[in-house]
């Protein structure tokens, strides 16, 4: 068995860096038919011990979706369940973001390829190229190749992702600023580095994510095994009368793996249930705050005028925005204006008259802030 290797996959082509050494291949292959790639690499590499892939900008959606000051694993929750609001996705994603810049591609796709990968050697990690470039610990503006016919660009500071994009190839078109081409050997040391790290940081779906947690789990008790019996084995070749006691030994690991495989089990249930109270508590927590879609809803409900009828309230995460119509929609931003929880009152759009059911009426759009959100 060879040592790891590491997959970056561009439009219609692959590249592969061998761990702990200089050798890189380029290959040919097909997105839709990863099989014919993996016989290919099979033939090459033999079995490596694991695998890291790097997901190019060809295959990647690039959003910059600015959401509420949360832990990353949570903003990786928002930008999976709407992913298409975030994405140019009609389907469920695999999504990534270090908070800044966040990549998304078709869940479908990437689990077709893992599985395909699988099937020869354990997937440890997947990142999206931008994101092992951030990992490479260079800085700076590189570019990147996308899907043919397009450019890539990628900016890091700081040790992340500060801009990245995608653009049509053209003669006019060139990424000034873009200084360097990222080698494969610093996106895969970048890469190796970070396979370690927390799941969240991955590109990966919910299932993917769970599935890759399982094997880190799994790879963890196998190391506890392996230690075990290298001990055992080093008393027992010290010592060869303790071949009984060895024996005896390796029953009772046995015995107490499968012992204590229910607890082990609700414990990891334990941790996703005590997981789940902090979250739950955290929202209870931002809930009953008088900047809360019901408190300001309520608050509304006092002020405005019984005519009005609020269609829309929208939140995000600065500014609260509210669309409907009413009699009289002018008197609405001077009312609203004048009372002591909102501030920085505005009217987001034109008004519009109309008639409706033979009375005159208006629609309003007026965004504001409240001075609980804005002293915070």
């Amino acid at each position: 068995m060879s040592s790891g290797l590491c997959l970056w996959l561009e439009a219609d082509r692959v590249y592969a860096f061998a761990r702990g050494g200089e050798r890189v291949a380029e290959f040919a292959w097909s997105p839709q038919a990863p099989a014919a790639l993996v016989d290919t690499l099979r033939r090459e590499f033999g079995a490596p011990s694991s695998l890291v892939v790097i997901v190019g900008l060809a295959f990647l959606e690039i959003a910059q979706p600015h959401l509420p000051p949360v832990p990353n694993d949570v903003g990786v929750r928002m930008l999976e369940r709407d992913s298409d609001r975030f994405f140019a996705l009609h389907e469920p994603a695999a999504v990534a973001t270090d908070g800044q810049v966040a990549f998304a591609m078709p869940a479908s796709l990437l689990t077709a390829w893992v599985d395909a990968f699988t099937s020869w050697s354990p997937v440890r990690a997947v990142f999206s190229i931008a994101q092992a470039a951030a990992l490479s610990g260079r800085e700076g503006r590189f570019a990147l190749g996308a899907a043919i016919g397009e450019t890539g660009e990628v900016t890091i500071a700081g040790g992340r992702v500060q801009h990245a994009r995608r653009r049509r190839a053209s003669s006019t078109s060139s990424a000034s600023g873009a200084t360097a081409i990222l080698s494969l050997s610093d996106l895969a040391a970048g890469a190796w580095r970070a396979a370690p790290g927390a799941v969240d940081a991955q590109l990966l779906d919910a299932v993917l994510r769970t599935r890759v947690t399982r094997q880190r789990t799994r790879r963890w008790w196998q190391s506890v095994a392996t230690v075990a019996a290298a001990l055992l084995l080093l008393g027992w070749s010290a010592d060869r009368w303790r071949a009984a006691e060895l024996v005896s030994l390796r029953q009772e690991v046995q015995t107490l793996e499968a012992a204590t495989a229910a607890a082990r089990s609700a414990q990891l249930r334990l941790r996703r249930a005590e997981a789940e109270r902090v979250l739950l508590d955290a929202a209870t927590a931002r809930w009953a705050r008088p900047d809360a879609p019901p408190a300001v809803l309520a608050r509304l409900g006092r002020l405005l005028p019984t005519d009005a009828f609020i269609q829309r309230l929208e939140w995000n995460g600065l500014e609260w925005r509210i669309d409907g119509s009413a009699s009289d929609a002018a008197v609405l931003v001077p009312l609203l204006d004048a009372d002591a929880e909102f501030d920085a009152v505005r009217s987001a759009a034109p008004s519009m008259r109309y008639v409706e059911a033979g009375r005159a009426r208006s629609s309003f759009s007026i965004a504001f802030t409240t001075k609980a959100r804005a002293g915070s």
